[in-house]
């Protein structure tokens, strides 16, 4: 399974995702993290990407990828994005939903699709609010699906 398939954010610390560096490689030929760099930021921050942006750029050359350092690199690349969505909802987003009335119910992240769900007092606010910010803190490629949980009603 190519890159390309499997769209995902792969530098976490600058959020920065597949297709860009795929793009970036192709259109500039780089070779190397190091050049990855250079050109769009990926891998400079903790490294924790750099099997993963080797993995692109064989890719972008029409290389075969080891399927079992594939496989690893998936595994790391999912757990590492859900920490890192999870992390900014709870820290930096629930605390600013909550004066709204508002929390988070759930989260789903697969790729660069995050789907969250509210619960309380959802409006229009708290909506662009956690889609804002999931995009600043984390990555502007994200496609971002935001639900609203209904409130169940009280009896009287």
């Amino acid at each position: 399974m190519s890159s390309e398939s499997r769209p995902r954010l792969v530098c976490r610390c600058l959020g920065v995702a597949s297709p860009r560096i795929l793009e970036a490689a192709r259109a500039g030929e780089l070779r190397s993290v190091a050049d990855v760099t250079k050109a769009v930021r990926a891998g400079g921050g903790c490294g924790l990407c750099h099997p993963e942006i080797e993995e692109i750029l064989a890719d972008a050359r029409g290389e075969p990828v080891d399927p079992g350092l594939s496989l690893e690199n998936q595994l790391v690349c999912r757990q590492e994005t859900r920490a890192r969505v999870e992390g900014t909802l709870a820290s930096l987003i629930a605390p600013r939903l909550a004066p709204l009335g508002v929390r988070i119910a759930a989260v789903d992240v697969e790729g660069l699709r995050v789907r969250v769900q509210l619960a309380g007092c959802a409006s229009e606010a708290g909506v662009r609010l956690v889609r804002e910010a999931l995009c600043k803190y984390v990555c502007g490629d994200l496609a971002i699906e935001i639900e609203i949980e209904a409130e169940p009603e009280s009896v009287g």
